[in-house]
């Protein structure tokens, strides 16, 4: 029998080359799978065959005609109709599926899903997916359906992880709780069985409302749970030597700037060194809006680190983000101490006396000696067990994390309750606030023109688009349709060097991709949103946002903070066909809104029905379905986890 445990290669219809793509992905349990929440949902409105509007996906119930294939020179298509119980007509069409003739079952009925078009002024649904009922289920009355739509995993197309997961659900015994019976009722939450069913395939909106509910507040209470550990061994592991270290050589430092620090930095590097004078260990999260000046806080605490005699640690996410780091610190403290790269990739001699890498560092954590400071870089990207392991580094070091994330007050007091907060409020002296446009279909050929005139003069372009987010929805192969969008875009700008860049690349190629485009090389670089977070290319002074309503207003916010870093002016142009009033609303509030927790709060206040909290915050702590900006859930999980481990601690 299944159960969570068991391999995925000895799932039915899973073998050696599905089995081994999931595995590149962490996926080796059916525990990890059923994790694989789907990305979003496509409703589909019951309707007869006469319903519906052209663009609307739709379910219709009937009996199916016999299909009839026709061939032309390069293509098949084959043709049946649709018929509902009140005798109305709509044709079923497809390309290339001949198989269909012998599949057909006549006399019965089917739900047929798919999207109204039009033809030759004739409705019909195109590619339509059919589901032969039975007895049971034509007892049941016709009502919406939901159509779980999830991230493609490599090769396998988000189609192919929907029907091996509606297997896996169909045999999978009655799922073991994981809360105890007192929360579950105290919070009014389903159980994990009901959540983990619901959330594949929910069977209306208030079941798949009520799994998210669940599924988000046990992610949040585990949060909570593994802070509160974390704060326990933070505590017991303060004691350190304090770090008396040369004022002088600070001073002259940020004297000799070619640019003024902000007041906002200067506080943060006076809190920051009397905290290393201590001898109980720093525990400080610096938080600061995109282009605050993050990076010269940190070079300035490691420079004072040097000055006592010790070593820094600089761990970054990934290895994009960690060579650009060890080359702006390098930048900044030429001539007073050195700086090398260590990664997967990079293996250095680990001599110099700031270090920066990847979590690649913290496997050889025990051969770094004489570590006096640690600085984080957007910490809640690294898992539990990273982040555990920099407390094990002896003897122990000052803590420095800095994340461009706003952290609300309930944040601060829930997760983030062990940690003292720097904020850096000021933008640095010429940085220029970027002016956001929102573009409609209408101008959108006048903004290509004025990005022609644009990179005449010398400026760069970023192109973002959810093209692989849609083509999952249309069961499409993801990179094709950025590479699409690369040869249209080719077609406006004929003598632009274009490139793409996406996060399915290897890491190499990501950095030489990179390097490209800031060395100039490339004019337009076409990403997907994983460029939002760190990257930093000065001449780069345009962003295209292309479908800019499919992004949370938090990740748009990241992404505006990508141009106009080299003191130019930036711009931020929203490409939205959007012609919904609510997303014209929400569009123009980021347009006129700079503040990026009242954004990320606007998003919360305003998300819709169903909606995933997770997918909107770009991998905040990775969370799949929680939301940090639930002030209610974050204080009662916080609670609730406070008072499990009172009594946890008691027996």
């Amino acid at each position: 029998m299944t159960n969570l445990n068991t391999p995925v290669t000895e799932l039915f219809g899973i073998g050696d080359k599905i089995a081994k793509i999931l595995q590149k992905v962490g996926i080796t349990t059916v525990k990890n799978l059923l994790e694989n929440y789907p990305r979003t949902y496509r409703q589909y409105r019951a309707v007869s065959a006469s319903g519906g509007e052209i663009g609307d996906w739709v379910v219709i119930r009937g009996a199916v005609s016999k299909v009839n294939s026709r061939h032309t020179a390069h293509t098949t298509t084959q043709l049946a109709t649709l018929t509902d119980k009140n005798g109305k007509v709509i044709i079923l069409r497809w390309f290339n599926m001949p198989f269909l003739v012998r599949s057909i079952t006549q006399n019965c009925q089917y739900n047929v899903l798919g999207q109204v078009t039009e033809f030759a002024n004739r409705r019909q649904l195109v590619s339509p997916q059919l589901h032969k009922l039975s007895n049971l289920e034509l007892d049941k009355p016709e009502t919406d359906l939901y159509l779980p739509i999830y991230r493609a995993i490599n090769t396998l197309k988000p189609g192919i992880i929907r029907h091996k997961m509606a297997d896996i659900i169909a045999n999978l015994p009655t799922l073991t709780e994981t809360l105890p019976s007192s929360i579950l009722q105290k919070h009014n939450l389903i159980s994990r069985d009901a959540a983990i069913r619901n959330i594949h395939f929910p069977n209306n909106m208030e079941s798949l409302e009520l799994a998210i509910r669940r599924l988000s507040w046990e992610e949040l209470f585990e949060l909570q749970l593994d802070n509160l550990i974390l704060s326990e061994l933070h505590k017991k592991n303060r004691k350190t030597t304090p770090l008396n270290y040369d004022h002088q050589l600070l001073n002259t430092f940020l004297k000799n700037l070619p640019f003024t620090p902000t007041n906002a930095q200067l506080k943060a590097i006076k809190q920051i060194t009397n905290d290393i004078t201590k001898s109980t260990a720093m525990r400080r999260l610096l938080q600061g809006e995109v282009g605050s000046g993050k990076t010269l806080v940190a070079a300035a605490a490691a420079l004072s680190v040097y000055a006592a005699g010790k070593k820094t640690l600089i761990l970054a996410p990934t290895t994009i983000l960690a060579e650009q780091l060890c080359n702006n610190i390098t930048e900044l403290l030429k001539g007073h101490t050195t700086c090398e790269l260590y990664t997967s990739q990079h293996k250095q001699t680990l001599t110099s006396d700031i270090l920066v890498g990847t979590h690649a560092l913290l496997r050889i954590k025990d051969k770094l000696k004489n570590i006096g400071l640690v600085i984080v870089d957007e910490q809640h990207r690294f898992g539990v067990e990273d982040r555990e392991a920099l407390t094990k580094i002896s003897p122990t070091p000052h803590l420095l994390m800095m994340t461009a994330t706003p952290i609300p007050r309930s944040l601060a007091m829930t997760v983030f309750h062990y940690l003292d907060i720097t904020r850096l409020d000021e933008l640095p002296q010429g940085r220029l606030p970027v002016k956001t446009y929102l573009v409609g279909a209408d101008k959108r050929k006048d903004a290509y023109h004025w990005i022609q005139t644009a990179i005449k003069k010398h400026n760069q372009v970023f192109i973002v688009t959810p093209l692989i987010e849609i083509s999952e929805e249309k069961e499409e192969t993801p990179l094709k349709s950025v590479k699409e969008l690369s040869n249209t875009l080719t077609n406006y700008f004929p003598n632009v060097t274009i490139d793409i860049l996406h996060g399915k690349m290897k890491e190499q190629e990501k950095i030489a991709k990179l390097q490209a485009f800031r060395n100039g090389a490339v004019q337009i670089l076409v990403a997907t949103s994983m460029i939002e977070v760190g990257i930093d290319i000065p001449n780069a002074n345009i962003m295209i946002i292309e479908n800019a309503e499919r992004f949370g207003l938090a990740q748009l916010h990241q992404l505006r903070g990508r141009v106009g870093r080299g003191g130019e002016q930036g711009y931020c142009l929203l490409f939205s066909e959007s012609k919904s009033d609510k997303t014209r609303a929400r569009l123009s509030y980021f347009v006129a809104e700079t503040n990026g927790e009242k954004l990320a709060e606007y998003d919360m206040t305003n998300r819709g029905p169903g909606e995933l909290y997770g997918t909107q915050q770009s991998g905040f702590f990775n969370l799949k379905v929680g939301n940090l900006w639930d002030k209610q859930m974050l204080e009662e999980t916080y609670a609730a986890a406070k008072l499990y481990m009172t009594k946890k601690t008691r027996t």
